[in-house]
């Protein structure tokens, strides 16, 4: 999770920039031509100063210092010199190429507004838009703390030695580590900081870190100064696991620790988790919902729609009553919305209760929709608003919710992301009803594999599997 965001964030910023920067450019190239120039001043003789620009741009962020690619962190002053950098390799990339080649067919005009256009996005780019493009991804409302609903984003408690309280550790990190939002610390160890000593509030003592991440709706522990102790690590991600939480841990060495761990050095801090997940890049998240909102918009516009005439059709001969089942569900981050469904049981008094085999409560023609998976169609309306994905975990009932976390005790690390219309679990025969404790375990275990190796291959294979088991239902579909 760590190296998916910092180094997402990097290149998610790198090419957001680059394309506003060949948007101004070639905003420029044709607004004097059609205003200004006319047809002394021809668009594809700037093809090869369009190719320099990304080139510059690419050169420039590889030599870079690899502590300076991150710019969380960094003083004004060196985001300052770091986008002096950026626009002095444009220059010399440019204006190299013309003397090399006496190029004299570019414009001045242009010149002089494309580099005054270039380093004002630039600048605003690295001093401001940076920040705003770190909260749009990784900071999100707080719901509410204790009792009372709050306004804010933080989503982050520190569990730190007296030592690192002292030294107001935590708000160093707030800059280092994408999405970290401090509330506040908890300490470990005996001893009491100095009153307004940090920068953030002390919210209990160790023994109480439980209730405090839950009363909070916290998202994220970072723990600091507790290097050298593994078991406590392990206690602790049992902890997390169990709130549907990140751990985020400071030591000096990795080999601490077994498993496939991710980490990242920032200064002299190794920052470690034991959660790799893909999806918290932004560029992949960018993929997957560009994808989600391409083949939601397609199945709507052409299945859909005729569909729901179909189907309305068959429930006012078979069993009337209102087009759409509407529940709430879980999704990410545990955020609760509502889901669309065709319906395809009578109306009765016991809409949460789970289908079995032989249900009375479905009527003849719902069987087909449930087993075809037909039923499930309105959920890309779901898709389109941004509330699920074609392909993740399914969202459960909230009752179920709870009573599977107190059967799985990491089963709330599911909800890390978006909840989707099919998934790993329901290609690989984990649908229907889940009334074992064992088939619960098997479909969080297919959820939890899908967030660790999520890929958009992985996606094209389920998206398949779905497709073929629409034409050939399998047993388990009710």
């Amino acid at each position: 999770m760590i190296s998916s965001r910092y180094y997402g964030l990097i290149r998610f910023h790198f090419l957001l920039k680059l394309a506003g920067t060949l948007s101004l450019f070639w905003g420029i190239v044709w607004a004097l031509h059609y205003t200004v120039y006319g047809v002394d001043l021809k668009p594809g003789n700037y093809a090869w100063v369009g190719l320099l620009v990304p080139a510059a741009a690419l050169i420039e962020i590889l030599v870079r210092e690899k502590r300076l690619r991150f710019l969380g962190g960094l003083s004004r002053d060196q985001v300052w010199s770091v986008t002096q950098r950026e626009i002095l390799f444009a220059l010399v990339a440019i204006f190299g190429v013309i003397v090399m080649s006496k190029d004299g067919t570019l414009s001045r005009a242009f010149l002089a507004l494309f580099f005054s256009a270039y380093s004002l996005w630039a600048t605003w780019m690295n001093h401001v838009g940076y920040r705003l493009l770190h909260r749009a991804l990784y900071v999100r409302p707080r719901r509410s703390v204790g009792q009372q609903s709050r306004e804010g984003d933080a989503n982050t408690v520190v569990l730190a030695s007296m030592r690192e309280i002292e030294r107001d550790s935590a708000s160093e990190m707030v800059d280092v580590l994408p999405g970290a939002q401090v509330l506040g610390y908890v300490s470990y160890g005996e001893g009491t900081p100095m009153a307004g000593a940090t920068t953030y509030p002390i919210l209990g003592s160790f023994p109480d870190l439980g209730e405090i991440c839950r009363s909070c709706h916290a998202r994220l522990l970072l723990a600091l100064g507790l290097q050298g102790q593994p078991d406590l690590i392990r206690t602790l991600q049992a902890l997390c696991d169990s709130l549907g939480m990140r751990l985020i841990w400071v030591d000096d060495k990795e080999d601490h620790f077994d498993g496939n761990l991710d980490s990242r050095r920032a200064g002299s801090r190794l920052l470690l988790t034991n959660w790799r997940e893909p999806l918290e890049d932004p560029t992949s998240r960018f993929v997957k919902r560009v994808a989600d909102l391409v083949i939601s918009g397609v199945v709507l516009l052409t299945i859909l729609l005729p569909l729901c005439f179909v189907v309305k059709i068959i429930q006012m001969i078979e069993s009337p009553g209102p087009l759409f089942y509407r529940q709430k569900r879980t999704g990410r981050d545990g955020e609760i919305f509502e889901i669309l469904k065709f319906r395809t049981m009578h109306v009765n008094s016991m809409p949460g209760k789970q289908a079995v085999v032989g249900d009375s409560r479905i009527y003849r023609s719902g069987h087909f929709l449930r087993r075809s998976s037909l039923d499930e169609m309105p959920q890309f309306w779901n898709v389109l608003r941004g509330q699920m994905s074609v392909i993740g975990p399914r969202p459960h009932f909230i009752e179920h919710d709870a009573e599977f976390a107190q059967l799985i005790a990491d089963y709330p690390i599911r909800h890390f992301a978006k909840p989707g219309i099919t998934g790993l679990a329901q290609v690989k025969g984990c649908r229907g009803e889940t009334d074992t404790p064992l088939k619960v375990r098997q479909r969080v275990r297919l959820d939890h594999f899908y967030l660790r190796h999520w890929s958009p291959l992985l996606d094209c294979c389920i998206l398949c599997d779905t497709a073929r088991q629409v034409v050939f239902p399998p047993r388990s579909a009710r």
